[in-house]
């Protein structure tokens, strides 16, 4: 939690935009390239790209957070949920889930706009209080 989340958090914002506007044309265009490669199985690896890998090995090479308290983990939470949010109904065609979970998704994904627009919101503030270390 004391890594600075802030940009990991902004590139997954803006990998689940570039997923949704290019994601299917360039899972295409991959199978027109290697045509032994699935469409389906191109869409989910370039989604988990775009929306988890690259945000995760950001994170990883980042320093430490700006923000101090209650406000870190308030931003580190929201990390993890909007990740969650994002990647249960990918996970949901590989693993069975049960009804308990089911509903926690479901609750989970009915918030996501509000968990975006926080999640943003810390995430600039916590690029604009970023020390280098």
């Amino acid at each position: 939690m004391r890594h600075h989340v802030g940009v990991p958090f902004l590139a997954m914002v803006a990998g689940v935009a570039l997923y949704d506007a290019f994601g299917a044309t360039f899972a295409q265009t991959i199978n027109q390239w290697i045509p032994a490669a699935d469409v389906w199985w191109t869409e989910k690896a370039l989604f988990a790209l775009f929306v988890a890998v690259m945000p995760l090995i950001i994170y990883f090479r980042v320093g430490k957070s700006g923000l101090f308290g209650v406000l870190r983990i308030i931003e580190s939470i929201i990390f993890a949920l909007l990740l969650t949010i994002l990647l249960a109904p990918h996970l949901a065609d590989f693993f069975s889930f049960d009804n308990t979970s089911i509903e926690l998704a479901n609750w989970i994904v009915g918030i996501r706009g509000i968990v975006m627009v926080v999640g943003v919101i810390l995430a600039y503030v916590d690029v604009f209080f970023y020390r280098s270390s």
